[in-house]
């Protein structure tokens, strides 16, 4: 019995020393394998690294931190055609685009926008023929830095410049900059408005009392702008801007504009608008008040 119980633990070690030996075995070839591997592919070294915490681990002392500011890209271009034909043959093209840049605290919007008309006139000799009776092309570009994180103040900068042959000026520039914030905001609406000083430039066209000649002057500009949503798929927007020119005898500017977005399918969208532009000082018998209405066919980005 004494045999057979000493032969039995001896086996019983001998498969024990056995087994060791193979998980020694395979864990020196798997360390080899991860050797070759790792020579073979050597993984690049990260050069920069993100903190979650105020002190970053022992490894990661002499690592920068990474910028992961997000960024965001968005917009909408708009276009409209209209043709008449009988009597007073006429033909419109409306081109517009406003594109947004979020990053950090900043946002940067840019907008540009292109109106023509011809219309078929007839001359002396019965003959008849299309020419330009209404163009004009103008861009704009605001930058705005909120003040604190997630918070409603901001500071603006802002320039545009518009060109208009047909409303007594060859073109109209200004920069302005100044405090603004977000008064109203919730899931479905929101209501910005903002001020500061400024600076204009006009180029008032040419007339028969006098060539082209320029006028500079300071500004007050204040804007404003209203937006609401409804049903998701409907969207109202007002936005108001002036430049005020405190000295007597210069041109202030204004100008409305309001409008409804419906949603045809995930990208594509019809919007109807109506704005309206005065100048309080014009020449050459030039109405003051120009007004605006389109459908036009939008584009998300």
């Amino acid at each position: 019995m004494k045999k057979l119980l000493t032969l039995s633990f001896l086996t019983s070690a001998t498969f024990s020393v056995i087994a060791q030996d193979d998980l020694t075995t395979q864990s020196s070839n798997a360390e080899a394998i991860d050797a070759i591997v790792s020579s073979l592919y050597e993984e690049d070294k990260p050069d920069c690294y993100h903190f979650t915490d105020e002190v970053p681990p022992e490894e990661f002392i002499g690592f920068p931190e990474c910028d992961i500011t997000p960024s965001t890209i968005s917009g909408a271009v708009e276009v409209g055609a209209f043709f008449n034909t009988g009597d007073n043959d006429y033909a419109i093209g409306i081109v517009k685009s406003d594109l947004k840049h979020e990053i950090g605290k900043m946002r940067t919007n840019w907008k540009m926008e292109f109106f023509g008309r011809k219309s078929e006139k007839e001359d002396d000799d019965g003959s008849k023929d299309y020419v330009t009776t209404d163009q004009k092309w103008g861009t704009s570009l605001q930058s705005n830095y909120t003040l604190e994180e997630g918070g409603k103040n901001y500071l603006f900068g802002f320039g545009s410049y518009k060109t208009d042959r047909f409303n007594g000026f060859d073109y109209q520039s200004s920069i302005a900059a100044g405090w603004g914030r977000r008064w109203f905001e919730s899931d479905a609406a929101f209501f910005d408005a903002e001020m500061g000083p400024g600076f204009k430039v006009d180029e008032i066209a040419e007339t028969d009392e006098h060539n082209n000649k320029t006028e500079k002057s300071i500004i007050i500009r204040a804007a404003a702008t209203y937006e609401r949503s409804f049903f998701e798929t409907m969207q109202f927007k007002q936005m108001f801007s002036a430049e005020y020119a405190p000295k007597a005898g210069e041109n202030s500017k204004y100008r409305s504009e309001s409008s409804i977005t419906t949603k045809l399918i995930e990208s594509l969208a019809l919007k109807f608008a109506f704005s309206v532009d005065h100048n309080t000082e014009v020449e050459n018998d030039i109405s003051n008040t120009r007004t605006e209405t389109s459908l036009t066919l939008v584009y998300s980005i």
